[in-house]
């Protein structure tokens, strides 16, 4: 009994502490390569560091809304900022890395949870990402077709269809939104990546779209100049932080920031 009580609490002493993000620092955002989706096909998916550092596995998906039939590219990109090679499927290593960075626990910190919500939302169809453009217009919602007070039924039918129902999928971390889904299946890993293993960090896009490190108690610190995040990714030993840029409809620049833990 004495001994398991000693390896407890030897294993409590041995712990890494959480990193307090607001003591966390950046260098400069260096821009690895300029990736062309359109060339790629489908929507970037995965972004996950190779184990020596020197490289990145990328994923997309490419989706048909008719027959719901999904086909997955898989890429190779290294450090030269030469365009991602075609690679015939996801290496081990990339499974690997997703798996601890897109979980919904912090690794090493099982307590520390993402929290899932979903519910559905009438919307208005030019507030629903997905939506296109599906809006005409309306009037001044305060004056009728004729000019009278209230709304006409001509009015509540173009209304009507402006609004749909949205299914809405939302993540949260000490009561930060750390991503949303409208109308598509919610991805882990899309909008966040945890940091080390210990660390309690974990770097996610607001609904801005900016870049934020946040830590166990909720601090936060903005990436400076980080805008249109997608797929935030740590090396294993915190050292660099990876992301994509959304610099064009279907143009998206790689970036990596050396980073120096407290």
């Amino acid at each position: 009994m004495t001994f398991l009580l000693s390896l407890a609490v030897l294993s409590l002493v041995q712990a890494p502490a959480p990193a307090d993000a607001s003591k966390v620092t950046l260098s400069a955002a260096t821009t690895i390569a300029e990736i062309d989706v359109g060339k790629l096909k489908g929507e970037l998916t995965r972004l996950a560091w190779s184990p020596e550092g020197t490289g990145w596995y990328v994923l997309t998906v490419e989706r048909d809304t008719r027959s719901g039939d999904v086909k997955a590219r898989h890429y190779l990109l290294g450090t030269d900022g030469t365009p991602p090679k075609s690679t015939g499927s996801e290496p081990p290593w990339a499974a690997t890395y997703w798996t601890w960075k897109s979980g919904q626990a912090a690794p090493g910190r099982p307590a520390l949870k993402i929290g899932v919500d979903q519910r559905q939302e009438r919307v208005s169809s030019t507030a629903t990402p997905m939506a296109g453009n599906l809006a005409r217009g309306g009037s001044d919602p305060g004056a009728s077709a004729s000019g009278g007070a209230g709304v006409s039924m001509e009015e509540a039918a173009r209304a009507a269809e402006q609004s749909q129902t949205a299914n809405i999928f939302t993540l949260r971390l000490k009561g930060q939104v750390i991503g949303e889904f409208v109308n598509v299946p919610a991805v882990p890993g899309l909008t966040f990546g945890w940091g080390p293993s210990g660390s309690g960090l974990i770097a996610f896009a607001n609904t801005d779209g900016r870049l934020v490190v946040m830590d166990e108690q909720g601090n936060q610190r903005e990436v400076a100049g980080a805008k249109s995040v997608l797929l935030p990714a740590w090396t294993t030993d915190g050292k660099r932080l990876a992301w994509l840029e959304k610099t064009g409809r279907k143009k998206a620049a790689l970036r990596v920031a050396d980073v120096t833990l407290p």
